[in-house]
């Protein structure tokens, strides 16, 4: 990971960049919005996706931040249509869409990716499986992944909910030591501890917009100290989290970067592993499920095998931008 933190630099910079123009192309005005038509776009501008079309897991996610922000898909199709704005940069969901496809062999896997500074998701990519969500749609034990944190009280803090809806159900994640865990969670928690213990809301939506070009809705992306109103102290807790994890050799010598390997095991069979990695700028986390068994090309599925690999790789793809 020794090129972590230029890499994630020239995507936040890129982030920027478009979204200050994002406005200014004819393809994303108001006016462009068929009547009754709901529009969802990346945050460069581009088509994510149009109401009609089939919902995936990603599309899921904002379509169910549209209901808890008040501004549901049935009303805003019945209001004349809607502009929805997401904080998915297009380049990282595509290059975490190629990485995990070409790397898993068809494992339960994802890549999730959160900007500290804000809260916004920037790359969400569940899986291989149209049908499943492998980054906000299973629990699995976090394993090591909640031992910086050293209780579930602490994750609470770092802003892992108690209960999520969890394929369609209510599902408690903090209700004992052991966390269940999804990988959007342990993203959500590392991206505190990257903002300094600054916890930014994780959010899919940056704003809506309805068809006569009123703003709907806007999210706010100010941050709040973990640990009650004392900002010391939460800076304090993310720095000592920052300064173990940054001595792991897998983290290279970029001074900023910090990264945590994870198995889960029944007696000697890895059930899952994590692949923390994360920079004030982006953290990301991949999962990868199943068995210890090597994929097709001799990797493990052990924190420092696959999972890893497929974090080297998703980097290699923003480093390509």
């Amino acid at each position: 990971m020794k090129r972590f933190l230029p890499v994630l630099g020239a995507l936040v910079l890129l982030v920027a960049i478009v979204g200050a123009v994002v406005w200014q192309r004819p393809d994303s005005s108001p006016e462009a919005i068929a009547a009754g038509d709901v529009v969802v776009q990346h945050a460069d501008g581009s088509l994510l996706w149009r109401s009609g079309q089939p919902e995936t897991p990603l599309v899921g996610q904002v379509l169910r931040e549209l209901v808890a922000v008040g501004t549901p898909l049935d009303r805003l199709r019945e209001a004349g249509g809607a502009l929805v704005v997401t904080t998915i940069d297009a380049k990282a969901q595509t290059g975490a869409t190629e990485v995990v496809r070409q790397l898993t062999s068809g494992r339960p896997a994802s890549i999730t990716a959160i900007d500290p500074s804000t809260g916004g998701v920037r790359a969400y990519v569940p899986g291989t499986d149209p049908a499943a969500d492998y980054a906000g749609g299973v629990v699995r034990e976090a394993g090591a992944a909640a031992r910086p944190f050293g209780s579930v009280v602490l994750m609470r803090a770092a802003g892992v909910p108690e209960r999520a809806q969890v394929d369609g159900r209510d599902t408690e994640l903090l209700g004992t030591e052991a966390a269940l865990l999804r990988p959007l969670d342990v993203a959500t928690a590392y991206a505190t501890v990257g903002a300094d213990g600054v916890h930014h809301a994780t959010h899919f939506v940056t704003h809506v917009t309805e068809a006569g070009g009123n703003t709907l809705y806007r999210a706010a992306t100010g941050g709040k100290p973990a640990l009650g109103t004392d900002p010391g102290r939460s800076k304090e807790f993310a720095a000592r989290v920052n300064e173990e994890l940054r001595a792991d050799p897998l983290c290279g010598n970029t001074p900023d970067a910090a990264c945590l390997p994870v198995e889960v095991k029944d007696g000697d069979v890895v059930r899952h592993a994590w692949m923390i990695g994360y920079t004030p700028r982006l953290a990301v986390v991949v999962f990868v499920g199943g068995e210890s068994r090597p994929d097709v090309q001799g990797r493990p599925v052990t924190g420092t095998g696959l999972p890893n690999d497929v974090l080297l790789a998703f980097q290699e793809k923003l480093m390509a931008w």
